[in-house]
């Protein structure tokens, strides 16, 4: 319920700028998948630019355009979210993204 609070009140304070770290972490699948949805459609509506940060693959399929991947302190890759999800290569990536690594 925290978790849902208080991304309800970032959300209603319409910022241009959202910065959201990890804010489905607390909730389950279904609730999860509920408030993804939401949160594109706010964004779509309000114009709003989101940096989200997510250890779950599924929020860059359901939220994002652009990934940017940090490892270490640094940025690894920074490409439209559909070349990121199709990654193979190199294995840290795509074993987080569920994809067997040979």
């Amino acid at each position: 319920e925290r978790q849902r609070v208080a991304l309800a009140r970032a959300l209603v304070r319409r910022r241009p700028i959202l910065l959201l770290d990890e804010p489905f972490a607390a909730l389950d699948p279904a609730m999860r998948a509920d408030m993804a949805v939401l949160l594109a459609d706010l964004v779509a509506e309000t114009k709003a630019t989101m940096l989200f940060i997510t250890h779950q693959p599924e929020d860059i399929g359901r939220l994002a355009d652009q990934v940017i991947y940090v490892k270490d302190g640094r940025i690894r890759f920074h490409e439209p979210a559909s070349d990121f999800l199709a990654r193979r290569e190199p294995a840290d990536i795509a074993k987080f993204l569920g994809h067997s690594v040979l």
